[in-house]
This record gives C-alpha cells, sequence and structure tokens, in this order.
C-alpha cells in the first residue's frame, strides 16, 4: 500500500482500518474517561449517550462513513437523525461535537488499522519514526518526539504511538535498515519516560500519564485493538498499587467483559487445534480494588508482580476437567462456565486467601447442580478458581489460574485454612 494511502487519517479505504472500528462493541457512558483507555480499543462510547442504542447508531454511522470513505458533512446528516430519532440532549455545539467525535474515531481507527500494517512488515521495516504535522499547531512535547526511531518492539510506543491526545496529528514511518543507512538516521537514545498525575473533578487522583499525552490516550490504539487484555494489563503495570484496583474497578464494562470472554474462547479453540502448547498465556481479568484491599491487610507480606489473571495454554484442556469425571465428578466445571471464566472472576460472591497453599481461591456466583440421586438436603458445592500470584509469562508477571474445581461452603469457612478477603461464602 502506497504512503499516501498509509497516512492520509479520513477519506481512504483500507479493511484494516474498517475492521478496528466496526469491531468495536457500543456502550452507553457518562463521560469518555470513565474508561481506562487501553478499553477504547474494543468498547466504543461517545460522552453522554447514555443508552447502548444511541452509541450504536452513532457508531454505525462512523463505520458507513470509513466504509464509504465519506466527509463529514455526510456524518453530521446521519448524526442530526440520530439525535432527533432518540431525543438526545448533548452538550456542545453541533459542529464542534460532530467534528470532535468524527475526527477522533476515524484517525484512531486508521492508525489501529496501520498499526496491524506495520507489525505485519515488521521483518521488512522492523524501525519506526514519530512525525508531527509540522506546522505551528503541534504540541510543545509531540515537537519534541518528532524525529524518534525506535524498533517496533520498543517500549516508546506502548504509550507514545499516535494519536497520542485530542485533535493529535502525529504519526509514524517504518524503515529498514538499508532505509536508515542511506538516510544516515540512527535508532535514538532510549526514552524516559516521565509521568503527571491526573486529577478528577472530585479533587482525587484518578490516573497518570506520561507528559504531553492526554488523559486517556496514554497506550497504543493499534494493541489496544490486536492485544486489548495486554494493552490494558500494560496500562495498569505502569499505574500506581493505589490506583489499579480503581482503574480496574471502573474500566472493566460489559462490554469489555464480552470482548475477553470472546478471546478467552477464541484462545481455547486454538490451543485446541495445534494441539502443541508453547507457554503461551492469555489475560482473562483483573483483581479489583476490594480484593486487593482485603489482601493487603490479610497478607501483608505479599508483594503482587501484577495484579493480571493469565491462563497457560497447556493448562486449557486441564481446566475443562475432563481429567476428574470418573474420579471427582462433582468438581467438573460446565462448559458454559468454563466459557465464561471472565466473567466468573469479575462478579464473584467472594475471594479467600489459602493459608496452607499460598494461593487465591476465588468464589464465583452461582452452584453446581445436584448430583443425580443426591438426598434434598445434600450441601450444594460452590465453583472454586485457584489464583497463585507472580507467576512469570513471556508477557510479564501474572496471577496463573491454577485449577478450577467446586468445594462445599462448609469447607471454605475453615478458618485455619481460609482468610476471607471479600464477600460471602454462603
Amino acid at each position: 500500500m502506497a504512503d499516501a494511502v498509509q497516512y492520509s487519517p479520513f477519506g481512504v479505504r483500507f479493511s484494516e482500518a474498517i475492521a478496528n472500528l466496526k469491531g468495536k462493541l457500543p456502550e452507553a457512558t457518562l463521560a469518555w474517561d470513565s474508561l481506562a483507555g487501553p478499553v477504547h480499543g474494543k468498547v466504543f462510547t461517545v460522552a453522554g449517550a447514555t443508552t447502548a442504542s444511541l452509541a450504536a447508531d452513532i457508531h454505525g454511522s462512523l463505520v458507513q462513513a470509513l466504509t464509504d470513505g465519506a466527509t463529514i458533512t455526510q456524518f453530521r446528516k446521519d448524526f442530526d437523525a440520530t439525535v432527533q430519532r432518540h431525543g438526545w440532549a448533548y452538550n456542545g455545539k453541533r459542529g464542534w461535537r460532530t467534528q470532535l467525535i468524527f475526527s477522533t474515531n476515524m484517525r484512531s481507527a486508521h492508525m489501529a488499522g496501520r498499526w496491524q500494517q506495520l507489525v505485519a512488515n515488521a521483518g521488512n521495516r522492523p524501525y519506526l519514526q514519530y512525525r508531527t504535522a509540522g506546522d505551528a499547531r503541534v504540541r510543545p512535547q509531540h515537537r519534541q518526539w518528532n524525529g524518534r526511531i525506535y524498533p517496533i518492539s520498543d517500549a516508546f510506543w506502548s504509550t507514545h504511538y499516535p494519536p497520542n491526545g485530542w485533535g493529535c496529528r502525529c504519526t509514524v514511518r517504518a524503515y529498514s535498515q538499508a532505509d536508515l543507512a542511506d538516510k544516515n538516521l540512527q535508532v535514538s537514545e532510549p526514552f524516559v519516560v516521565k509521568t503527571r498525575n491526573v486529577i478528577n473533578r472530585d479533587g482525587v487522583l484518578s490516573d497518570q500519564v506520561p507528559v504531553g499525552i492526554d488523559p486517556g490516550w496514554d497506550h497504543n490504539v493499534g494493541q489496544s485493538w490486536l492485544t486489548p487484555e495486554l494493552a490494558l494489563g500494560a496500562k495498569l503495570a505502569r499505574l500506581p498499587r493505589e490506583l489499579q484496583g480503581w482503574v480496574v474497578d471502573k474500566t472493566i464494562s460489559a462490554a469489555y467483559q464480552a470482548a475477553m470472554s470472546s478471546n478467552w474462547q477464541a484462545f481455547r479453540e486454538a490451543v485446541k487445534a495445534s494441539g502443541k502448547p508453547q507457554s503461551e498465556t492469555q489475560i482473562v481479568g483483573f483483581l479489583d480494588s476490594a480484593t486487593l484491599g482485603g489482601l493487603a491487610r490479610a497478607v501483608p507480606g505479599l508483594e503482587l508482580e501484577s495484579t493480571a489473571v493469565a491462563v497457560f495454554d497447556n493448562r486449557t484442556t486441564h481446566l475443562v476437567g475432563t481429567h476428574k469425571v470418573a474420579s471427582n465428578p462433582l468438581s467438573v466445571w460446565p462448559t458454559a462456565w468454563v466459557d465464561a471464566l471472565p466473567v466468573e472472576l469479575r462478579n464473584y460472591r467472594a475471594v479467600l486467601w489459602d493459608q496452607i497453599d499460598q494461593v487465591l481461591v476465588v468464589v464465583p456466583q452461582g452452584a453446581f447442580p445436584a448430583a443425580p440421586g443426591a438426598a434434598k438436603n445434600a450441601p450444594q458445592r460452590l465453583g472454586k478458581i485457584v489464583l497463585r500470584p507472580n507467576v512469570q509469562t513471556k508477557q510479564g508477571p501474572a496471577l496463573s489460574v491454577v485449577s478450577l474445581g467446586s468445594a462445599e461452603p462448609g469447607n471454605l469457612l475453615d478458618r485455619n485454612r481460609y482468610q476471607l478477603l471479600v464477600g460471602q461464602v454462603k
């Protein structure tokens, strides 16, 4: 694809950009920054669009505009019809609001699609150069980054791949080793990231972002699309520990959970099809603030290296529990529960600390069906997800899902073994 097609932000059709925007899940929200930046890679929101149907209609108009190569003029006509149909009283003037929605989503989609192209061609052109629009409107910090060159795998691109804020027009250009030699270019010195605290409207510390990047834009839009769980995990790892659980609480939306569940199922199918585990992992969730707070109180000496929860590919078949059918059938999870593991981790009834095995035990909602022929007064069995902290993966440390099983409530109430961190076991 020619450079003019790759770099032009609007009015250009290419499949990766269309796939990015089309693949997002519309969701209602009061404010754009109610979700962490990486979540926007999979979730479509418009500030103040308080119903999913309203967000879906605006999303549909943008997808159509990108697919047709339409201008903002056509989008504004569709926007007016949507506003009238839903009776939406939005904030701001029509021209400003439509320009913001249109330009933000078009530029993000194009740069996300561009990232997929860059990754696919990294074997030939493994170096990226940061480039600004080169005019007086360029922000001072972005101007300082202009011309910097790093390998596509460098951590710089996880936070500084454009767009890096509202209205940011920066882009990147790819080079081969031969290109660098021909143009007498060199890889830049390692970049030292300086951060600033973000204080929300209530005067509370709500985020931490690199200097020069707007809140919510401190992520790579392409990585947040292709590997959303890894992108969010990287974002959380950069935050102070006191912010990590709070960001998870506010940002893991229903739509994002649906995306994680879909990716988890696809991961399992891929492992099953290949039959050759390669020590790859899939992130299926993140610890929330209640669990982190309870763990800090109960086990103050435990230093978590990550709050991400991952499953190794060589455990996917084991977790289904077919090996337990003969010896312990009551511990075999229903397939629907396994499929919904990201949801089960999030919507738990209780979380405990196993003092003997030094693992977390998450007890999801619901109960196992009674065994055939069981007495009416037989105790119900609850699901049990066992997580081992600080396990090293190819993507860094994580809590590893060791097993899925079941237990009677009475066993989980054994205070000599379990410390209740949050919730209730009943």
